[in-house]
């Protein structure tokens, strides 16, 4: 039987790899925006980065957290693309590394 500690280690293990589909989601969300300028899709983004942000604090990966909350205040002050696409791929490069 697993101990608690190696439990927490596959959950970690688990949300990082998913961490790759989320941003993916993110940058779904951010393409539509750029192509319509839809604000339902910019609204996704940033609703998508706030949830990213609070479980990357939940597993405790502080880079992740404030890279993804400076991508989620980015999105609600509805910046210029090209500052969401900086977030974005920061967001990327935080998660790869």
């Amino acid at each position: 039987m697993a101990t608690l500690d190696e439990k927490i280690a596959e959950l970690n293990k688990r949300y990082a790899a998913a961490l790759s589909g989320r941003v993916a989601e993110l940058e779904g969300y951010l393409k539509g925006y750029e192509n319509s300028g839809s604000f339902s899709d910019l609204e996704k983004l940033y609703k998508n980065a706030h949830a990213v942000a609070g479980s990357a604090r939940t597993f405790g990966l502080p880079e992740v957290t404030v890279t993804a909350k400076e991508l989620e205040l980015a999105a609600r002050d509805g910046v210029e693309t090209e500052i969401l696409q900086k977030e974005l791929s920061a967001l990327k490069d935080c998660i790869s590394s």
